[in-house]
């Protein structure tokens, strides 16, 4: 493995058992096995630790919600397999999304969105909901509010499941992702 994603992935695993209580680049340097001099061959300091870390986090799940991805699909079909894809991640990784609200925490706003649009992470997503509104599918609101309408049901419906509030079956979940589906569109 690239000694520069075991760093990230030792950060990651550090702040999901401490948060940053104690993050340092030594304590970081031990969980990957590496010298504490080596993480300054990649990173400039453990601010820009950081910061790669969330971007590593962002492009890690974006390949997991596009997983299965194609083009010529309907938006509904497209719509169906992101909302899944999220539900799933968010089932198989729980702590993942402690990590990003951390991390939020410790960027600020212009490091989180040039992370984001820099490297274009999702931008197949934001092109799904623009195209959406450019066919009067869905309705013409930020895409931010639409992202927040789609994906925090599928991410709280899976919350809800983890911490045993909702027992999951295969209909639940296609009616939730299907009303999740229904607001979003223009009427």
């Amino acid at each position: 493995m690239d000694k520069r994603i075991k760093i990230l992935n030792a950060a990651e695993i550090l702040i999901k058992e401490r948060g940053f209580y104690g993050l340092s680049i030594k304590v970081i340097a031990q969980q990957a096995g590496v010298a504490a001099g080596t993480i300054y061959c990649y990173f400039e300091n453990k601010d820009a630790l950081l910061n790669q870390l969330y971007r590593h986090i962002l492009s890690e799940s974006a390949k997991t919600i596009f997983t299965g991805w194609q083009e010529q699909d309907t938006a509904k079909q497209k719509y169906d397999r992101l909302w899944q894809n999220t539900y799933q991640a968010v089932l198989k990784n729980p702590n993942r999304l402690a990590v990003i609200d951390m991390l939020r925490c410790t960027l600020d706003n212009s490091q989180q969105e040039t992370a984001v649009l820099d490297d274009n992470t999702f931008g197949k997503l934001r092109g799904f909901y623009l195209q959406g509104i450019d066919d009067g599918l869905l309705r013409n609101w930020p895409v931010a509010a639409l992202v927040a309408l789609s994906f925090d049901s599928a991410i709280n419906l899976a919350k809800k499941v983890l911490t045993n509030k909702v027992m999951p079956d295969q209909i639940l979940l296609d009616e939730v992702r299907d009303a999740s589906w229904l607001i979003i569109q223009k009427q």
